[in-house]
């Protein structure tokens, strides 16, 4: 994808295996129909064909392609795979994960 709007990487240290980068690319936010805008979606090398992400407008779109790469993320730590930060030290997943699980009560801190 050479028009991708969002970018984000990191390393993936396989148990008693190698350490593998990971590059998920987000594209921008394209109508598709009448209510429906599709985002691309890459992560590789885990996925070898970019996938598309439906939602009812742009801004849909996007926050649910970023929410699948943080849950691909997540299955990955889930199975026990170490994620790394680019300089080494840990990368921060559950601080991008606070987020998901926020309704409109907690956004506006009650």
């Amino acid at each position: 994808m050479s028009d991708f709007i969002i970018k984000l990487e990191v390393i993936a240290a396989f148990r008693n295996g190698p350490e593998v980068a990971l590059t998920a690319r987000i594209g921008r936010a394209q109508p598709e129909a009448k209510d429906a805008w599709v985002c691309p979606v890459e992560f590789v090398p885990v996925y070898h064909q970019p996938m598309s992400v439906k939602g009812v407008d742009s801004f849909h779109a996007t926050w649910l392609a970023c929410s699948l790469v943080l849950k691909l993320l997540d299955n990955l730590k889930q199975e026990g795979v170490e994620l790394k930060a680019l300089d080494g030290t840990g990368f921060p997943l559950e601080a991008y994960l606070a987020g998901l699980g926020a309704g409109p009560q907690d956004a506006e801190g009650r």
